[in-house]
């Protein structure tokens, strides 16, 4: 099995394997913020056979993690990584957001349709006191919360 390449946030640095290794500005970038932001616990390495970077949680329990792969490190990748995080402030749980997203269509919706209902019911209440069929029916009057509505 080939090692991985561990690139570090230096311009150049050399390797045993590899030899002297010259980062690209945009790449030694992500991996300083990359650094600024996890320390040690996450590192970028490169497959040598695939050219792939390498997003690598490295754990207390001394077991190493990937947590994703991709073929470019820009911006996005930085990203990835923000969003991976469930202990960062920026994570958000995708199944969450969506669930809260449809609750809230549904909310308003509801809200919606029970206006135009009680308005109809107001109507065949109305209907049936005057037709004698429920004379005693008590009679409620809806009061819209907004103008909207």
């Amino acid at each position: 099995m080939v090692e991985n390449i561990k690139l570090y946030a230096m311009r150049s640095f050399y390797t045993q394997r590899a030899g002297l290794i010259e980062l690209e500005d945009d790449v030694l970038s992500i991996v300083q913020q990359i650094r600024e932001a996890y320390g040690d616990r996450v590192t970028v390495e490169v497959d040598p056979d695939t050219l792939q970077y390498l997003f690598i949680e490295h754990c207390e329990d001394t077991t190493d993690r990937l947590i994703f792969q991709t073929s470019e490190l820009d911006a996005r990748a930085l990203e990835r990584l923000h969003r991976s995080d469930s202990q960062g402030r920026s994570y958000q749980d995708p199944y969450d957001a969506l669930e809260h997203e449809q609750d809230e269509l549904m909310s308003s919706q509801d809200e919606r349709h029970q206006y135009r209902i009680n308005a109809e019911g107001e109507r065949l209440a109305h209907a049936l006191k005057k037709d004698g069929i429920m004379p005693r029916l008590p009679m409620q009057v809806n009061v819209p919360r907004s103008l909207d509505a």
